[in-house]
């Protein structure tokens, strides 16, 4: 396989993710003011065209993105991906019960950029935290484009490695699906694998 990581390696990083992904929810849980738990059900590396492959065969209907650069020691872009009809139910629980149906639509852009604002930095932080780095990330966009279509084709796919978290989220007995997908290049990975064995024997 082009991704070879130590099984050890691979669950050190599934418990930081875990670990970051909590951080996410206490950071959503404040701005909605709703309890928020996220769990992680799977963490998995692949290639670019299988994490492709994997939000299709997921998801029929069309997908929402938030989609920001981050970098530091460690850089590449963080992706919050959900089906079209999960984004608008989140939207419906940030803005209010208040609001009719029809017009969530108008808030759905500047919600969800929020939504992804506030889970990306605080995966991004808390990760960069437990590895002590300083990760630093732009402003997130919005889009609901096809997934390849935030990659320009000078990003060279073929070097990229995607690190795509299976996220579910419990909002108010409802169950939103969505994907956490951070997108880095080889060199990156090398970089995280290196401070992932480095928090390893900090905490062994």
């Amino acid at each position: 396989a082009m991704i070879d990581i130590p099984e050890i390696t691979l669950d050190a990083l599934t418990e930081l993710i875990n670990l970051s992904v909590g951080r996410s929810a206490n950071a959503l849980n404040e701005m909605i003011g709703h309890e928020v738990s996220l769990s992680v059900p799977k963490v998995e590396l692949m290639e670019f065209e299988e994490a492709q492959a994997n939000l299709h065969r997921d998801s029929k209907d069309s997908l929402t993105t938030v989609c920001q650069d981050f970098n530091g020691p460690i850089e590449g872009k963080s992706l919050l991906i959900m089906p079209e009809r999960n984004s608008l139910e989140l939207v419906q629980l940030i803005i209010g019960e208040d609001v009719p149906v029809e017009d969530i639509p108008n808030f759905e852009e500047e919600a969800l950029i929020e939504v992804g604002n506030v889970i990306l930095n605080a995966f991004l932080g808390s990760l960069g935290n437990e590895l002590r780095v300083t990760i630093s990330s732009d402003i997130p966009t919005f889009s609901k484009t096809q997934f390849n279509e935030n990659f320009n084709e000078g990003d060279l796919r073929k070097h990229t490695v995607i690190m795509f978290v299976h996220v579910d989220f419990q909002v108010k007995n409802k169950e939103i699906k969505g994907y956490l997908i951070l997108v880095v290049n080889l060199i990156i990975l090398k970089s995280l694998i290196f401070l992932v064995d480095k928090y390893l024997e900090r905490i062994t």
